[in-house]
């Protein structure tokens, strides 16, 4: 991770550390659950990271939600 995303994770929270895996994790939960008041998180995570479309579906995330998120991921 480099200086930035950690200055930017530790500025909102202190106690946070995040790798990749676990971004990956969070976002494929939060969109599988279908929390919709998290959609902001979902969207900061993907650019944070700047996470593909292969990483989410690998790790679960249907094809449907990949394509709503593809405005996102660029």
């Amino acid at each position: 991770m480099g200086k930035a995303k950690k200055r930017i994770l530790h500025k909102t929270n202190s106690n946070l550390y995040m790798t990749r895996e676990s971004a990956v994790n969070k976002v494929c939960d939060i969109i599988n659950k279908s929390i919709i008041k998290e959609s902001n998180t979902v969207s900061d995570l993907i650019t944070l990271f700047g996470l593909s479309a292969e990483e989410l579906s690998e790790a679960g995330v249907p094809y449907e939600n990949l394509m709503a998120l593809s405005s996102i991921m660029g």
